[in-house]
This record gives structure tokens, C-alpha cells and sequence, in this order.
């Protein structure tokens, strides 16, 4: 978890936990304005026929507001690395660009749209 002290930019309530690091208080939002806004999005959103799929960086229901200690027996410490050492995900994606192979990313996907090989990514970035 990152301490801080940033405001929310829905309400404009303090937010002193969080758990990454932002890279601006832009979008950020507090525990219980984000609440709300996934039920209003859950709500507008239509009914899905396949089996329902979770976001990656779901938030649960009863992890609680921001400042608040967390629970010693937190079972997501498991997926925080030990060392210095980066995660990587692997699976089988393909470059938008040059419809290069990718199996190996820095960060888990949400879709295989706009994925782009080292390559093509640094030369998007020159």
C-alpha cells in the first residue's frame, strides 16, 4: 500500500491509502466514491450471456475506506512480489501493429486491443 495524502476528485475527501502509486490526483477517487460509481456502471451496463468476468483490480465489498488498517491475515499480500523483481504475465497476444507475436507482458491485459511488440511501442514513443 502507497500513504499519501490526496484528494479525492469526485468529493473531495482526503485519501491517504492506496494501493498503487499514482502517478497524478487526477481521476483518483475515495473508497466510497468509487463504490458508488461501479454500482451506477454495473446498473447502466446490459446484462452479459457468457459467464460473468471479473476486473482484474476489483475491489471487494468488505475491504473497507481508505486510512483504515488493514487486516493481518490479508490474503492479497500473496500476489505482491517479494523482491525487487517486476511481475510479468505470459499469454498468447498479438502486436496491433505489426501483428507481431507477444507472449510476455510487464502488466496483465484487460483485452488484447492496442497491445504493441517492444518494437513498435518505443517507436510510438519517439
Amino acid at each position: 500500500m502507497y500513504t499519501g495524502n490526496w484528494t479525492c476528485s469526485s468529493c473531495g475527501g482526503g485519501v491517504t491509502e492506496l494501493p498503487f502509486e499514482p502517478r497524478s490526483e487526477k481521476g483518483l477517487t475515495c473508497r466510497s466514491c468509487w463504490s458508488k460509481q461501479k454500482k451506477k456502471e454495473s446498473a447502466q451496463a446490459p446484462e452479459m450471456e457468457s459467464a460473468s468476468v471479473e476486473a482484474p483490480n476489483d475491489i471487494p465489498d468488505d475491504a473497507g475506506l481508505a486510512g483504515e488498517q488493514e487486516p493481518v491475515d490479508d490474503l492479497g499480500m500473496d500476489a505482491v512480489p517479494a523482491s525487487n523483481e517486476k511481475p510479468t504475465f505470459t499469454g498468447d497476444w498479438k502486436c496491433s501493429s505489426c501483428g507481431a507475436a507477444i507472449t510476455t507482458l510487464p502488466f496483465e491485459p484487460r483485452g488484447a486491443a492496442g497491445l504493441k511488440c517492444i518494437d513498435c511501442f518505443k517507436k510510438s514513443k519517439a
